[in-house]
């Protein structure tokens, strides 16, 4: 006699199984030696699988014995006689993988592979072997596959299974039923377990997943226990769940994983239960439900190394000052650094105590500026280890009202946690939990609102191999020098909007320089070093560049100054960005390659299309970074936000602008104006009040709207004729506005920028010697090719794309068109060579019959060689008639 047999408080795994596996082995009986999960029992109670009830059978009788979804003696009841007589043939499928198991030992035969379900397993050996299923038997092993995979939603599916779930559909599977009977909501007695295990819950971070441990004293509902613990991981958003639940002389422990890593499977052996790593359970006898919680936390902790430490939510480098620090001097180095709390040092550079800023103001109001720290410092503060758990640091910072955490490591300040890394770190555990819950349809196509991101994947399909494979490299050595390692600002912009980008700008919280030049070392890389800037350029044999620099913090002595530059951390770093959006970074270590570090909401100014400001006084410290706004708002297609507007206002107003140098404006204007719409982003200088800083005189009018909008044409135009050739289009722009200025204030705009030699004479040309141009380009007469190729060549092209858009005929444009697409490419076919071969000598009369042969040729007057040697030989004979 053959019998299928499955777990003891079988689930529609199970189930499935033996139904698949009766195909295999026709006439075998099916039993449930330790009964099912109410889920199974009321199915079964509707559709009837005709199966055996095991004390129905004689033991004795039974010849070979087929296990499906297990493979532990323990959970099969009385059919474990049959495992020790060796007359009996035992067979497994299983998709646990045990070593101490029934295919370890005495089974003859067994399938067991790591994929989603067992059903999967069956469902190829029927394949394999071309055995037909009907539509209902589809059904019930669809209920398994779905059930035990989550609907191919848990982490432990594999493609196999999605293979198996397409032939049951195939095959007729009722996918109605298996919703119906699978997500059926809660009752009563359900709801009352899941209060109770959400009230008696607490999470470890583990390996850095999140693990909810609970318990419940609630019996109602045993047989639905397992699928109240599936709906708590979904409500609570976490990694995994374990919970223990107390019966009558027993706890059952269940444990429900989304993450293979932590394995809930491992958990329940050491209970002498069973499962797999996303989905396992245990009975446990003689033990309380106090002393079974506590056994699993140990067991988690033990194996699991609590991750969310100090040493990975604090902020380093640190600011401190020294105990003869003034009140005065730390309050203006508060101001600084843009910071609320110093630690003190001793003059061993050992930690004493803190100073808020609070205490410095009241000093300061009693006139006590002379004061050293050391006299109003706080020395009894709260202090924390590197590897103290941030829980702890959390509640002491909520318990004793403290802003800032100084982390001591042998009397040494190696970081600080404030309340923003406290609420940070919070912030994206609760974000984590809300998106678990609720997926909205925006998030679907896109994450570029969510502040905490990982972007491995993106970095590997939209870099190129070699460059992605560089940055894990870099990231690895960043881990074994003991530096965190960052790639930012626009490249990581331009990698969540999907826009091409290749220059990698990276940053170390540490010495860039020295890390710059191990980096050279791995790749026998040259390397150039700014010293005083603590940066360095990394270039590869490759072609590749990597700039490198050490993470800064910056200060302004006087608005629109440049800034004095101090090492610092990668949230001062980010901080001292123009905008939000540029103030992004993706952490390159490898533990946490790929990771966004957004701490200034530019993944959320990305999704809403906004250009924002980090601080208020961004504008007043630097006013070069309007015209960058406008760039990036014009570039982008994005907007000016509400706050950034009303800053820019207020720096207009307090004419900040005209304290910039000539040349830091012309760099700002060199970049706006080659972009791709020039003409746009003056028209939002203009909106903006900013057109007069250029010059005073200088205002909009219709005059040069029309002039900027026929340049804007003949720009494309141009564009599109040379894809290879380059322009200075923000010359050709600075001409225009030039051009509607009188002639003092251009040559005060001359004077002002430092334009080189070479683009002052464009700009004058331009403006000057056009007029007269296009006057003879415009007249009646008809010119020759060769007229108007000797009028336009020695022009440059900037000059050449401001004459079209000056002029107001078609004629002369076509004019100029002719000479940039044709004239200036026609060559003579003789050279200066062959008129000296004729025995002609270099001087007037050899120049002008080189300006003739090239006249007749642009005419058509010549076609030929034949043709052009004519033509010399009629120029040197008769030169005068000529």
């Amino acid at each position: 006699m053959d019998v299928i047999a499955t777990h003891g408080n079988a689930d529609f795994d199970g189930l499935a199984s033996m139904v698949a596996a009766r195909k295999l082995f026709p006439g075998a009986r099916l039993v449930l030696p330790a009964g099912a999960q109410e889920a199974v029992r009321n199915f079964l109670s509707v559709h009837d699988l005709n199966l055996s009830k095991l004390k129905e059978l004689d033991l004795a009788q039974i010849t070979r014995l087929i296990l499906v979804d297990t493979q532990e003696p323990s959970r099969i009841g009385t059919l474990t006689s049959c495992l020790e007589n060796s007359a009996v043939e035992v067979v497994v499928f299983d998709h646990h993988i045990e070593s101490d198991s029934v295919s370890a030992g005495c089974s003859k035969q067994s399938v067991v592979d790591s994929v989603g379900a067992t059903t999967t397993l069956l469902i190829e050996q029927l394949q394999r072997r071309h055995i037909p299923v009907t539509p209902f038997e589809a059904t019930v092993m669809a209920l398994g596959l779905y059930e035990e995979t989550g609907s191919f939603t848990f982490a432990s599916t594999t493609s196999r299974d999605l293979v198996a779930g397409a032939f049951l559909v195939q095959a007729g599977a009722d996918l109605n039923m298996v919703s119906d009977t699978l997500y059926t909501p809660l009752d009563p007695d359900a709801v009352a377990l899941l209060n109770d295990f959400l009230e008696h819950s607490d999470v470890l971070y583990l390996e850095g997943r999140k693990v909810l441990v609970s318990t419940s004293t609630i019996d109602r509902c045993r047989g639905e226990a397992a699928g109240v613990v599936h709906r708590l991981a979904e409500l609570q958003g976490v990694d995994a769940v374990v919970v223990a639940v107390m019966m009558a002389d027993r706890v059952e422990v269940i444990g429900r994983s989304r993450r293979p890593e932590i394995d809930v499977g491992w958990i329940a052996r050491e209970f002498k239960g069973g499962g797999h790593a996303v989905a396992a359970s245990a009975t446990v006898k003689g033990q309380t439900l106090s002393e079974v919680k506590e056994k699993v936390v140990q067991l988690l902790t033990t194996h699991y190394r609590p991750t969310l430490l100090a040493q990975d939510v604090m902020t380093l480098p640190v600011k401190a000052i020294e105990t003869d620090t003034t009140v005065a001097e730390a309050g203006q180095r508060m101001t600084a650094y843009g910071l609320n709390v110093f630690p003190i040092l001793d003059e061993k550079d050992r930690y004493t105590g803190i100073v808020s800023r609070e205490s410095i103001q009241k000093a300061l109001f009693h006139r006590l500026g002379k004061m050293a720290v050391r006299d109003i410092m706080q020395t009894d503060a709260y202090t924390a280890r590197p590897e103290t758990s941030f829980h702890e640091i959390e509640t002491a910072m909520i318990e004793r009202n403290q802003r800032c955490v100084p982390i001591v490591k042998e009397a040494k300040v190696v970081g600080v946690i404030t309340r923003t890394d406290l609420l940070r770190t919070l912030h994206d555990d609760v974000l984590k939990t809300a998106r678990t819950r609720t997926i909205q349809p925006s998030d679907a196509g896109t994450e570029a609102g969510r502040p905490h991101r990982n972007v491995k994947g993106l970095l590997r399909s939209r870099l190129p191999h070699r460059l992605v494979t560089l940055l894990e490299e870099a990231g690895h050595l960043a881990d074994r020098c003991e530096v965190s390692l960052f790639v930012v600002g626009g490249c990581v912009r331009d990698l969540l909007l999907g826009i091409h980008n290749l220059d990698l700008d990276l940053v170390v919280e540490g010495d860039g320089i020295a890390f710059a030049r191990k980096l050279g070392d791995v790749y026998e890389a040259r390397v150039k070093v700014h010293e005083r800037f603590g940066t360095a350029i990394v270039l590869l044999p490759d072609g590749l560049k990597l700039d490198v620099a050490t993470a800064r913090t910056e200060y302004y002595e006087y608005p629109t100054a440049l800034p004095t530059v101090e090492q610092s951390s990668i949230k001062k770093d980010l901080y001292r960005r123009d905008f939000t959006i540029n103030a992004l970074a993706v952490r390159l270590n490898g533990k946490g390659f790929g990771d966004v570090q957004d701490f200034y909401g530019g993944q959320r100014d990305l999704n809403d299309k906004v250009i924002r400001v980090l601080h208020g006084l961004s504008f007043v410290e630097d006013p070069t970074r309007v015209f960058r706004a406008i760039r990036f708002e014009t570039r982008f297609g994005f907007r000016l936000g509400k706050d950034t507007i009303a800053l820019i206002a207020g720096a207009v107003k307090m004419n900040l602008f005209h304290r910039l140098s000539g040349h830091r404006l012309l760099e700002e204007l060199k970049l706006l104006f080659s972009e791709r719409e020039p003409r746009q982003s003056i028209k939002r200088i203009v909106d903006l009040g900013l057109l007069r800083f250029i010059h005073p005189k200088l205002s909009w009018s219709d005059r040069l709207d029309r002039l900027l909008a026929a340049l804007e044409e003949a720009v494309d135009w141009y564009r599109l004729l040379y894809l290879d050739r380059k322009m200075d289009v923000w010359l050709v722009y600075l001409m225009a506005l030039v051009e509607v200025l009188p002639e003092r204030a251009v040559r005060d705009v001359l004077k002002r920028f430092p334009l080189s030699e070479q683009e002052a004479t464009k700009l004058k040309l331009a403006r000057v010697g056009c007029h007269n141009i296009i006057r003879q380009l415009a007249s009646k007469r008809s010119l020759k090719p060769a007229e108007v190729y000797h009028l336009l060549s020695g022009l440059s092209d900037e000059t050449l794309i401001v004459l079209m858009a000056k002029s107001k005929g078609e004629m002369v444009k076509r004019q100029v068109s002719a000479f940039l697409t044709t004239y200036q490419h026609v060559k003579p076919i003789m050279t200066g060579t062959d008129l000296k071969a004729m025995g002609l000598k270099p001087g007037p009369q050899f120049k002008r019959i080189l300006e003739q042969l090239l006249g007749a040729r642009l005419n058509g007057e010549v076609k030929t060689e034949a043709e052009e040697r004519q033509l010399t030989c009629r120029l040197i004979e008769e030169p005068k008639r000529v």
